[in-house]
């Protein structure tokens, strides 16, 4: 029997279920289809993510009574308000705040006023959203995001869910697009 491949779907991260605490991460596309989203990886991230729009890959497992279930093997947070945000863990460099992305390990200093309010969170994974100026560096990583827009996705130990899933820019900066 050979293994199922991955697959790759995008829609809208929801959470179902009437008992606050038995509640599942579900994912919507613009059909109206919806699959039950499991991960052990990314359990609390993915509802942290609840209300955005998300790419996840991995691969149906089996099925619940409302459709099919799938394991979330990795997962993209679709472009905020235009522009795709950073994702990583927070870290406290002397008196600045930085951003060091999951993936690529590149680091970017946070400014502006949200970026304070980021300084309470050291050590917790976030997304950021912002404009990037980049640094003058050699090989061109890196920058400083002016943060517009953040969510908590996970706790440094990830054993409680994370406080409020995301705080919005002010009322003049751009909002997020749906």
């Amino acid at each position: 029997m050979a293994p199922e491949l991955s697959v790759t779907l995008e829609g809208d991260v929801a959470l179902a279920g009437e008992d606050p605490l038995d509640r599942t991460v579900v994912l919507s596309d613009a059909g109206g289809s919806v699959c039950a989203l499991s991960s052990p990886r990314f359990e609390y991230e993915l509802r942290s993510l609840a209300g955005h729009r998300v790419r996840v890959t991995g691969r149906v497992t089996g099925k619940t009574a409302s459709g099919p279930e799938f394991l979330v093997e990795s997962y993209e947070l679709a472009p905020v308000g235009g522009r795709a945000p950073s994702i990583g863990t927070l870290v406290l460099r002397g008196t600045g705040l930085v951003l060091v992305e999951s993936r690529s390990g590149v680091e970017y200093a946070l400014a502006g006023p949200l970026a304070g309010v980021l300084c309470a969170f050291p050590g917790f994974k976030v997304w950021v959203d912002g404009p990037v100026t980049p640094f003058e560096k050699k090989n061109g990583a890196g920058g400083t995001i002016a943060v517009e827009g953040y969510g908590i996705l996970a706790s440094p130990a990830r054993a409680i869910l994370a406080p409020p899933a995301s705080t919005a820019a002010p009322a003049d900066a751009t909002p997020e697009q749906p």
